[in-house]
């Protein structure tokens, strides 16, 4: 039987991502070293104070501080209640943050009548943000709200004057913040506010005012005070033109204005519209040197970056899509986690046949770009195993430290929660450590005369 191989789509398309480049390499190899790692040192003294003299500590990391994450927008929504249980394990076995949707047209498809309530009426892929938040909290998951505000997916009943926009866009994120800001940490604020065309205003429904994207980041920044409020771009953060970089200056634009913005998403759909080689701007994304020069000049602004929508397409166009999937997805892993300005990368669809306007489980429409992780029974694809094997294998650290007083006793790992087992001729005693990439990461652990099976906590300088 003829093997299958890619086609020569594929191959163009992965050309540059793919291609063999020794600076390239050299920048994921030693900033996967610099930035995700750190020291973690110990000091041991008994309950009373005095010095350990030796004991053997075995570290196992069981968290990430790195966010690896997807949207959540299928809780619930499969045919059967076995699906959906099946749904809830491939995610939270992969994922450490789960995208909750606040699109304003689902959540208030009504005046007044929000969504909220995990007893809500169901939408397909909407699933309300109080049972993403049941999720998250069964799983120790990060949740995020997306988005605060957009052009699109907003209601047909908000009026179509600036002042009443800006009146119903008031009261949407004063609801919001009183029920979700001390729940929900990190929110998308404004979304794709570029490609908002300001010169269709009115044919194509999205009238919203000239400004009001300072205008939400200035209610928001008031709503929600301790929240990260992220402008989150979609296809033209990658039209790099050094410091007159359109998304650039816009962000900047906000800083210089007095208004916090703590992120900035990066959308990452390699969709149909990079097929066409005669589009160079849509081509720039698939190139190594170009994705760090725009990561190099955000990291600029001074607050992180998230990979915030992503997905990878393995569609019957591209030969064996599956392995050009994996292969290109494993790369863009790669190179993303190991830039210093990155805290996050955020799948968009997990599972194949469940995107956006196409009928679940079918290949038509979105569906047939194949861009899930798993297949739509859920077994896995090459790429979901590549990602596993990168988040719980390859940046994964388990060590030992054979402590001895006096001695620098440190470990080296990837920032992340462990489970740590200290032993001494006393017997063993188990406690969790955190290692912060801004934190000293100085242990100070008093140990109890017997040991045997107790628990103890770190103090952290």
């Amino acid at each position: 039987m003829k093997q299958n191989k890619m086609s020569d789509l594929a191959l163009r398309l992965s050309k540059n991502i793919l291609a063999a480049d020794e600076e390239v390499d050299f920048r994921i190899k030693s900033g996967t070293e610099l930035h995700r790692k750190g020291f973690g040192r110990f000091h041991l003294t008994d309950e009373d104070g005095n010095p350990v003299k030796a004991a053997k500590i075995s570290l196992r990391q069981k968290s990430h501080e790195f966010k690896f994450g997807a949207n959540a927008f299928m809780i619930d929504s499969f045919p059967t209640a076995g699906q959906n249980e099946r749904y809830e394990e491939v995610f939270s076995d992969l994922f450490n943050l789960a995208v909750a949707p606040f699109y304003w047209s689902d959540l208030e498809p009504e005046p007044g009548k929000l969504r909220f309530g995990k007893d809500s009426a169901p939408i397909y892929r909407r699933p309300p943000p109080d049972r993403v938040l049941e999720f998250c909290s069964r799983y120790g998951i990060k949740p995020k709200g997306h988005p605060l505000c957009w052009h699109g997916f907003h209601p047909e009943w908000v009026p179509r004057t600036d002042a009443g926009v800006k009146a119903a866009l008031r009261k949407r994120l004063l609801e919001i913040s009183a029920r979700y800001a001390d729940k929900i940490n990190a929110w998308d604020c404004v979304n794709e506010a570029i490609t908002r065309h300001p010169g269709l205003r009115g044919s194509t429904g999205a009238f919203f005012p000239e400004n009001h994207l300072e205008f939400v980041f200035d209610l928001a920044q008031r709503l929600f005070p301790y929240n990260q409020l992220i402008y989150n771009d979609d296809s033209t953060w990658w039209n790099y033109q050094g410091d007159c970089t359109p998304a650039y200056m816009l962000v900047r634009g906000l800083q210089d204005h007095g208004l916090r913005v703590g992120g900035m998403g990066l959308q990452y759909h390699m969709f149909d519209n990079m097929k066409s080689d005669n589009c160079c701007g849509f081509n720039r994304p698939l190139d190594c040197r170009h994705l760090l020069k725009c990561l190099d000049q955000y990291g600029k602004l001074g607050i992180p970056l998230n990979f915030s929508e992503v997905s990878i397409i393995s569609g019957k166009d591209l030969g064996e899509g599956d392995r050009f999937q994996e292969l290109v997805t494993e790369k863009l892993y790669r190179l993303w986690f190991s830039h210093p300005a990155v805290e996050a990368i955020v799948w968009w669809n997990l599972v194949d046949g469940t995107a956006a306007y196409a009928p679940m489980g079918t290949e038509e429409g979105e569906n047939r770009l194949r861009a899930g992780l798993v297949n739509f029974d859920f077994s896995p694809k090459p790429a979901y195993t590549a990602v596993r094997r990168l988040i719980h294998e390859e940046w994964s650290t388990r060590c030992a430290v054979h402590y001895e007083d006096g001695a620098t006793n440190c470990f080296h790992g990837f920032h992340g929660g462990y489970d740590a087992v200290i032993e001494t001729n006393a017997g063993k005693t188990y406690i969790d450590v955190a290692l912060g990439a801004k934190d000293e990461n100085i242990f100070n652990i008093k140990l109890p005369c017997k040991t045997s099976a107790l628990k103890t906590k770190a103090t952290k300088k």
